[in-house]
């Protein structure tokens, strides 16, 4: 083993060990294993699973903890907002650190491999071990003949988990002054109140989440495994409490869109055509609910979106609005919130309703409950202004098509189905004919680009399926009071034109 793997080397230790007795060149060999060695199988997938888990736990912990000590607290709102849920959940669970990672991961850093889905598709790497893990755990998969493939595939998965020992090469987990460091090259991470010493042997305990009716914590030794209590109201909730504090109040916005919507407003020239067309369908009664806008990237549809809304404003019509961006931005999950608290800062939601005034007051941390109390707030609680003589409200996501990015997960089509108990979809969901969508995304000759995962009630306007790039009749209007001639009209159209 090369180098100092301090806050690991036991766990890999233990995993290099039971490998070495696990030998086989083919599925003959494989199942004689199984079948003759079925405990030594047994014993290496839990070491695999513990090291691969360890890291996962760490890593997550390492990476939260940077991006706590250097984040805003504004601007990191909604990343705070996904920390808690997936800290507080009844049941802490590896999909909840796997999150943690995928959240907290700085951009093209070696941390953000593991996260990225592969560009043929499919699933990251910690998606994968996460997937076999909570089948393995719940016996779907087991030691036996018949699993034989899915243990195959389980080894490839854990020898990729593998290459992750790299990321702890060479570092150590020190207390200093009484806190827990990350320590790698120039790498200094407080890892408090996540890591802390043990009551009575001084070594350091991982954070592992919040049991009984999120009461009690409890902390996992990082070299033996062994458990003890943490006290939540001395250590985790200092540390979250004014974040907390802020997002169950609702208030204000949790995005700050206006500096994008100020810039997209000088980029707006010769679209008026197309965004009389846009606001005259929000306006209008109609039978379709969906207007899909898209093009390839550079056309000018976050400057259309943006003058949209503004016009939409004026107009006296109300807008829900969000534009995807860097990070947490790009959540389909923080949309909804976002959506949610800019209708409460409005006072668009009725909340007489006890049960919808409490959900808005503290606002639901799973994901499908989120959708539930969206889809409620649109159809029974939305109170119409009185200057609104359309009676619609209009939603608008821009850059659709980049709402992956953080939770690559969750598809717009949950916000359109209705769920049973198990939060299993049964039927599709049809919003209020007064609800109007306005969804853009990039579309290209060489990528598919994003699509609608639906297709009911789509509004078709030719010159916005797709938005076209720099057209005669936008010069024209763009530099009529100037009285430039024909030929320089002309030469703009060339110098403007976009590629594909």
């Amino acid at each position: 083993m090369k180098g100092n793997l301090t806050p690991i080397n036991r766990y890999y230790e233990r995993y290099l060990e039971l490998k070495s007795k696990i030998s086989f060149s083919n599925d003959l060999e494989f199942s004689e294993i199984i079948l003759k060695k079925p405990t030594e199988l047994n014993n290496f997938f839990m070491a695999a699973l513990g090291l691969s888990t360890l890291m996962l736990r760490i890593g997550a912990i390492i990476q939260l903890s940077t991006k706590l000590n250097d984040g805003n607290s504004e601007n990191d709102a909604l990343f705070m907002k996904q920390v808690l849920d997936n800290l507080r959940e009844t049941l802490p669970s590896d999909t909840n650190w796997k999150n943690l990672w995928i959240a907290a991961a700085e951009k093209d850093s070696i941390w953000e491999k593991p996260v990225l889905i592969p560009k043929n598709g499919g699933q990251s790497l910690l998606e994968k071990f996460v997937t076999f893990r909570n089948k393995f755990v719940h016996q779907f998969i087991q030691i036996r003949e018949s699993d034989l493939n899915h243990l195959n595939k389980a080894i490839l998965i854990f020898e990729e988990m593998e290459q992750l020992v790299k990321l702890f090469e060479n570092s150590e987990i020190k207390r200093i002054e009484g806190h827990f460091y990350f320590l790698k090259g120039e790498t200094r991470v407080n890892l408090f109140p996540f890591v802390q010493e043990g009551l009575s042997d001084s070594l350091p305990y991982i954070f592992q989440g919040l049991y009984n009716n999120k009461k009690e914590v409890k902390l996992l030794n990082i070299h033996y495994g062994n458990e003890i209590p943490q006290d939540s109201d001395k250590y985790i909730e200092p540390s979250f409490k004014p974040l907390r504090d802020s997002l169950q109040g609702g208030a204000g916005q949790v995005f700050d869109h206006s500096e994008r919507m100020n810039y997209y407003r000088v980029c707006f020239v010769g679209r008026e055509q197309e965004q009389n067309a846009i606001v005259n369908w929000c306006k209008a009664t109609t039978e379709n609910g969906i207007l899909p806008i898209f093009s390839p990237a550079g056309m000018g549809k976050g400057a259309l979106i943006a003058n949209t809304i503004y016009a939409l404003q004026e107009e006296k019509i109300p807008v829900l609005y969000h534009f995807c961006g860097s990070g947490m931005q790009n959540s389909l999950h923080s949309t909804l919130y976002h959506l949610i608290l800019q209708g409460k800062k409005k006072q668009w939601w009725d909340e007489q309703d006890e049960d919808i005034k409490r959900k808005l007051t503290r606002l639901p941390s799973k994901y499908i409950e989120v959708i539930h109390l969206f889809q409620d707030l649109l159809n029974n609680h939305f109170n119409n202004p009185r200057t609104n003589i359309s009676n619609n409200l209009i939603i608008i996501i821009d850059a659709l098509d980049e709402a992956s990015v953080a939770q690559p997960s969750l598809n717009l089509s949950d916000w359109f189905m209705k769920y049973n108990e198990k939060d299993e979809p049964i039927e599709d969901w049809g919003s209020s004919p007064h609800i109007k969508w306005i969804f853009s995304y990039r579309k290209t000759q060489n990528k598919k680009g994003y699509t609608l995962p639906f297709y009911k009630n789509i509004e078709d306007i030719h010159n916005l399926q797709p938005l076209e790039g720099l057209t005669s009749l936008a010069v024209d209007v763009a530099l009529e009071k100037f009285n430039v001639s024909d030929d320089f009209k002309k030469e703009v159209l060339i110098k403007g034109a976009i590629s594909m």
